[in-house]
Formats: structure tokens, C-alpha cells, sequence
């Protein structure tokens, strides 16, 4: 008679910190090999697609900008006309006659002495500086509400970043539950086959679809010698 032998697969080990820790080891080069061959071209890529269509897109954005809203863009274009002004000149000629005045009728008799004189000076120098700080400010708080670019570092694609230890156990993990999960199903297959293909579950089956026979033939036996008496 042929016989049935069921193979039980070994259950694997589990994954361990030195394990994973060699896995993530023993990758590593080869992704770090990717990242220096890809990184370069794709932060290039970035910095081609800027110079193609950051211009075109920032002047889309003001032409809608200046749309919305033409009274505030007549404002600021005013404004900056003069912050341009005042930035390339000093104190207008009246301002500067003001201040002397002031500073004679104060000083009196002492106005044409060198003290005097080195005070109004100094004044002079403090007025234009005063006067070219108004029109900084007043610029810096239009810039302020303009739509600047700023200078930004290439994208790319930082895989090493994702690639960590902690990230190799992880998945070593996952995928030992996994496997374990799919070991365990085909123990229970193997036990139910066993079970069913035995010698003794044929032969116990056997015994008692005969005893049952047995049982089933005393009963009519004694039955029908009871209908005799």
C-alpha cells in the first residue's frame, strides 16, 4: 500500500536588531549610489523648470494682481516714484533754509562762530540723513506688501531620509507577521489531512460503521426472536 507523507515547513526565525541592522547595512551602498547619480539631476530638473517659468508665472500674478485691484497698484506705483526721488536726492533747498534760520534766530550772536557753525553743520548732516530715512522706511513698507520671490534651495527626492533603521525593522517585522500568519495556516491544512489520511481514523471509522452493524443486527435478531414467543 502507498502511504501519504506530510511535509511540515520550518517556521522561520524571527528578526532581530543585529538581522535587520545587516539588512539595512548591506542595502545602504547601493541606495546611496542612486542618490548620488539622481539627486544632482533632479535638483538641476528643479532649477531649469524655475528659470523656464518663474518669470512667466510672477508676471501672470501681477498683471491679475494689478487687475483686482487698480486703485491700490496706482498707489504703490505713485509711492514708489517717490521713494525713488527722495532716495537719489538729499534735504530740498527750502527744508535746509528752514532749519538754518531756526538755527540762527536760536544761536543768536553766536550763529557765525565756529561752534556755531559746526552745530548748524552737524544739524544739516542729521537732516539729510532724517530725510533719506523717511523714503527707506516708506519703501521697505511698500516691498513689504509686493509679491517677492525669494531664493529657495533645489527640491529633489531624499530617499536616505526614508531609508532608516528603525524604517528596516519595521518592514522585516510586517513582513515576519505576515509570514508567520500564512505558516500557521498551512500547519492547520497539514494536521486536518493527517488526521483524515490516518491508519487509525480509517480503521476507528471502520470499527464503528461495523458495530454499528453488529448492534443493528442483534437488535432485529432479538426483536424478531421476541415475535416468535
Amino acid at each position: 500500500m502507498g502511504s501519504t507523507k506530510i511535509q511540515q515547513p520550518s517556521v522561520p526565525a524571527a528578526p532581530s536588531v543585529s538581522s535587520s541592522m545587516a539588512d539595512y547595512v548591506q542595502n545602504y551602498p547601493q541606495l546611496f549610489s542612486l542618490m548620488q547619480q539622481y539627486a544632482p539631476q533632479e535638483a538641476q530638473m528643479n532649477v531649469d523648470l524655475a528659470q523656464q517659468y518663474a518669470q512667466p508665472m510672477g508676471e501672470a500674478y501681477k498683471t491679475a494682481q494689478e487687475a483686482m485691484y487698480p486703485q491700490e497698484t496706482a498707489i504703490t506705483n505713485t509711492l514708489n516714484n517717490q521713494v525713488q526721488q527722495g532716495l537719489d536726492s538729499q534735504a530740498p533747498d527750502w527744508m535746509r533754509s528752514e532749519y538754518l534760520n531756526n538755527v540762527n534766530s536760536m544761536l543768536g550772536p553766536n550763529a557765525g562762530s565756529p561752534i556755531g557753525a559746526d552745530y548748524a553743520s552737524r544739524g544739516l548732516m542729521q537732516m539729510n540723513k532724517d530725510y533719506g530715512d523717511y523714503y527707506r522706511n516708506l519703501g521697505l513698507s511698500i516691498t513689504g506688501r509686493q509679491p517677492i520671490a525669494q531664493a529657495s534651495t533645489p527640491n529633489y527626492t531624499n530617499q536616505m531620509s526614508n531609508y532608516t533603521p528603525q524604517g528596516v525593522m519595521n518592514y522585516n517585522s510586517s513582513n515576519y507577521g505576515s509570514n508567520l500568519s500564512g505558516y500557521s495556516s498551512m500547519y492547520g491544512t497539514n494536521a486536518n489531512f493527517a488526521t483524515q489520511n490516518s491508519p487509525w481514523n480509517t480503521w476507528g471509522q471502520g470499527a464503528m460503521q461495523a458495530g454499528g452493524q453488529m448492534l443493528g443486527g442483534l437488535s432485529t435478531g432479538v426483536g424478531y426472536g421476541m415475535m416468535r414467543k
